[in-house]
């Protein structure tokens, strides 16, 4: 898989996806409420007619995932990305000309294209391709690239916006997004180890392998018959709903139990870093412990973090919430990935994964109707958590359900290693 004394080009992998991930999913996810306020003021428009983009953005992305996933496995790899990347970059581009909201509307498809098509999907095929070996691990630093990005880009877009506007902020993403990971798509990526001289990352022997590897698994049509591909499907819609009904709802909730601003802030804050953290433990534990564990690890984490919720009006109870919720987060950005490729096999991994990023996507689309209509019958926040609670346990059974039916297929090593590490569940 490598020569001796040389970095397995697998890690540049990863390294290029991170970036994708930080220069693309980041500012499309997580700094959205930096620009409300200033393009409503200039403009005229209502918050929620703005936002409305977003929505329409997350419906171009579930509808463009599924095709995304097949073009990357029938297309070369750099026009693929370079095409996902440069409709990013134009979305954005586009907003910072934007007058109206028909305009914010039409770019919105793009950017919810290049959401899926330039970060999602590709992210987590190259990763599964590249890695049998750490998968869980390089999952986990891969993808937590989104949280880093809405570190570091926060302040800059913040900074933009203030000393230069939101049209100057929109732009300089527009711009960044394609003169960095243009580069990144022509030069360092490559879909497949063999297109090195290589394979994937595995317990093997380190020997350079020139010929491609057979991919095992399902096909996309033969994990689509399977009941094990739905359950795996509504685990991570449930697991939507647990993951983000609080944290669109996490503001006004702390106002609620008479937390002081400075500490709903700090919140806020470490929560984003402990989302960081929860991919990195997660994806490693994914590695030693197997899926059930893990999967039993994430589930209690979100229920844990609820009870600590409740008492957040207190400083320690509101600090291990944050630690906690990182853990419980990863049921909707390392496991869909890392479940995917474990259950149903590499091949049409793109075709597969892409279905169930419709999934990823649906949860987030639903939880604001979802934790909105609880909220307006008990008209509390009390209820959501418990109901929220019950969900942690049946998320945990549905993805249990899913590994305990799964096809029965060839196995290589990195199936043949969950396998021994599950016993009955695979």
């Amino acid at each position: 898989m490598k020569e001796k004394g040389k970095i397995f080009y697998g890690w540049w992998i990863v390294v290029a996806t991170f970036l994708i991930m930080t220069l693309i999913y980041a500012p499309i996810a997580n700094l959205v409420s930096l620009f409300i306020l200033p393009v409503t003021k200039e403009l005229g428009f209502g918050p929620s007619q703005f936002m409305l983009y977003f929505t329409i953005m997350a419906l171009a992305a579930m509808a463009v995932g599924p095709i995304a996933g097949r073009l990357m496995r029938k297309m070369d790899v750099r026009v693929y990305l370079t095409l996902f990347i440069l409709i990013a970059s134009v979305a954005f581009v586009g907003f910072s000309f934007s007058t109206k909201l028909i305009h914010f509307y039409l770019f919105a498809i793009l950017m919810g294209a290049g959401m899926a098509g330039g970060a999602m999907i590709p992210a987590s095929v190259l990763i599964t391709n590249w890695f049998n070996k750490k998968r869980g691990l390089c999952l986990g630093i891969a993808l937590s690239g989104s949280g880093f990005g809405g570190v570091i880009l926060s302040p800059l877009v913040n900074w933009l916006i203030t000393a230069y506007g939101w049209r100057s902020a929109y732009l300089v993403l527009g711009i960044l997004i394609a003169a960095v990971l243009v580069p990144l798509a022509v030069f360092v990526i490559r879909l497949d180890p063999a297109d090195k001289g290589l394979s994937p990352l595995s317990e093997e022997s380190t020997l350079i392998s020139t010929q491609k590897k057979e991919l095992t698994g399902t096909t996309q049509g033969e994990a689509l018959k399977s009941l094990s591909f739905w359950t795996l499907c509504l685990a991570i819609l449930v697991g939507g709903l647990v993951v983000n009904a609080m944290l669109i709802n996490l503001a006004p909730y702390l106002a609620s139990i008479g937390t002081t601003a400075k500490t709903a802030a700090l919140l806020l804050s470490l929560g984003s870093g402990m989302v960081i953290v929860g991919k990195l433990v997660v994806g490693r534990l994914f590695d030693k412990l197997g899926l059930v564990t893990t999967l039993l690890i994430i589930s209690a984490g979100s229920m844990v973090s609820f009870l600590f919720l409740m008492k957040a009006n207190i400083i320690l109870p509101a600090i291990l919430y944050t630690v906690f919720s990182g853990i419980g987060s990863t049921a909707v950005t390392v496991t869909p990935a890392y479940m995917t490729g474990a259950l149903f096999g590499e091949k049409e991994f793109g075709a597969k994964y892409g279905v169930v990023a419709i999934f990823i996507s649906l949860g987030a689309a639903i939880t604001p109707i979802v934790s909105g209509a609880l909220y307006h019958i008990s008209h509390s926040y009390g209820s959501l958590l418990t109901v929220l609670m019950v969900l942690s346990i049946v998320q945990f059974g549905l993805f249990s359900i899913a590994a305990k039916i799964k096809p029965k297929f060839e196995l290589n090593t990195f199936n043949d290693d969950r396998a021994k590490s599950e016993g009955a569940f695979l």
